[in-house]
């Protein structure tokens, strides 16, 4: 080189990069630099829907996220060393910050990109974008859409519209979710692709239909297809009320293998009961039994239920019973609800409050059926100790102690019956019985004169008859 020529500058980048390679090289055995280079944003592992839709967008266009562990060393190296920053580099550092879903760090070097940037509107709308998938990712739902609904404006990716349509869902506009949903399949070049996670718009608003159509067309194809879906269409066709197609699906479900197959009977449970089709429904809660069903207290109300109305009444006594004594205990007072979770399309058991009062009514009303009537006063008893006990086991317990001649126990429940206006034709002429056999003749007129006069039962009629005249020809009662 002649002794007057000008060295020419080397690239700043191109030296910082070159020194990043060797640096990372070098470092490659630190645990420090490899574990500061690990990709820890998965999106297969988040639940929400539009979490795992903003997850993918923002990876599929990471390219820092997706080099191998060198490219990433060396990347990391290069934004270690950086000191004075352009747009290139704040977008690296927003790109290692999401794969270390370091959202706040991204959110900070998206807006110095933006503050940098002086491309086309495209782009701009891509930033734009960006931001609105980070607050998704974060839950500050109406973030997001502001950043959406301007990143859209200026490029309206289709991806885009189908994470708008999820956070808008999770803002309560089902009508602006749809037209987005709408909006996606129209223009994606490849809708199949993100189907699984556009669904629940469609079950939220409760057009079950449509999501059972599209269930079917995962099911229909070999590249997205999941046994899951066997299941969640079943759902759509439970609430349809198309129950011979929702119980083949779980039978399709239940052959495969499904983790989730007593949960399926629950469902079913509850569907056939919308139905009301009690015996079915009660087959379908013990087969959720018998499959191992996580939280088996929560079905017994359900069975008891189901057990009474069809005319079961020994199973609902074995049931009921069990439920009774598991809630005295401090073991039951729960009942299972199947719900759909709106922002990951989910099917989810939940619990909740049993109403015992009404799972010992019933539970005692069988034992009566069943001519059991020391073990329905036990059942009626343990309803009136209840915070929601109904006066219409006063009437029961009633009659069961009458029927065990208990007269005085008897007197006092047909009195609180009468008193609350609950079968008080009954209670009255079982009143009378009572008072006839404590000796109270003039009680026992008395109320038998009133079912005379205004009883609308011929049966009771006849018998207050009876027993009106036993009295007047001066019968001696039980207790004289």
């Amino acid at each position: 080189m002649n002794a007057g020529a000008v060295r020419p500058k080397q690239p700043r980048k191109k030296f910082r990069r070159a020194l990043a390679g060797a640096l990372a090289v070098i470092l490659f055995c630190t645990g420090a630099l490899y574990s500061a280079t690990n990709v820890s944003l998965n999106a297969k592992m988040l639940v929400k829907n539009a979490a795992v839709i903003a997850a993918m967008q923002l990876l599929d266009n990471d390219e820092y996220a997706n080099l191998g562990r060198i490219g990433r060393m060396s990347r990391y190296m290069q934004d270690y060393l950086t000191v004075a920053r352009d747009y290139e580099d704040y977008e690296l550092g927003a790109a290692i910050a999401i794969s270390k879903e370091n959202y706040d760090d991204a959110l900070v070097c998206t807006d110095q990109s933006i503050a940098c940037y002086e491309g086309g509107e495209e782009g701009l709308g891509d930033l734009y974008l960006r931001k609105g998938y980070l607050y998704t990712l974060m839950e500050e739902y109406s973030d997001a859409e502001n950043w959406l609904d301007r990143g859209i404006a200026l490029h309206a990716a289709p991806e885009a519209r189908l994470t708008r349509a999820q956070v808008r869902l999770s803002l309560g506009d089902t009508q602006g979710a749809l037209d987005d949903v709408k909006s996606y399949i129209d223009t994606a070049e490849n809708a199949m692709e993100l189907l699984p996670n556009l669904i629940n718009i469609y079950e939220a608003t409760g057009d079950f239909q449509t999501a059972a159509d599209y269930y079917t067309l995962l099911l229909n194809d070999e590249t997205y297809r999941s046994d899951d879906y066997y299941l969640n269409r079943a759902y759509c066709y439970t609430n349809l009320g198309q129950m011979e197609l929702a119980e083949a699906d779980c039978e399709r479900y239940a052959a495969a293998g499904g983790a989730d197959a007593a949960t399926a009977d629950v469902m079913m449970g509850i569907g056939w009961m919308r139905q009301s089709e009690y015996a079915r429904a009660d087959e379908a809660f013990l087969s959720a039994l018998a499959r191992g069903y996580e939280n088996p207290e929560a079905l017994n109300y359900y069975i008891v239920l189901c057990s009474y109305i069809s005319e079961d009444y020994a199973r609902a006594c074995e049931y009921g019973d069990r439920a009774v004594q598991a809630i005295l205990s401090g073991e039951g007072g729960q009942t299972a609800d199947l719900r759909l979770e709106e922002a990951t399309g989910k099917l989810k058991v939940t619990l909740a409050k049993t109403d015992v009062s009404s799972l010992c009514l019933m539970t005692g009303a069988a034992h009566v059926q069943m001519g059991d009537y020391d073990s329905a006063i036990d059942s009626l008893t343990a309803c009136l100790k209840t915070d929601g006990g109904t006066v219409f086991a006063n009437y029961l317990r009633g009659s069961c102690l009458l029927t065990a001649e208990r007269y005085e126990e008897a007197l006092a429940d047909f009195d609180a019956a009468i008193a609350a206006g609950e079968e008080v034709e009954k209670s009255t002429y079982g009143r009378g019985i009572c008072r006839m056999q404590l000796g109270d003749r003039e009680g026992a007129l008395e109320d038998f004169d009133w079912v005379m006069l205004h009883g609308e039962d011929k049966e009771l009629f006849d018998a207050t008859f009876q027993m009106m005249e036993r009295l007047l020809r001066g019968e001696p009662t039980e207790t004289e």
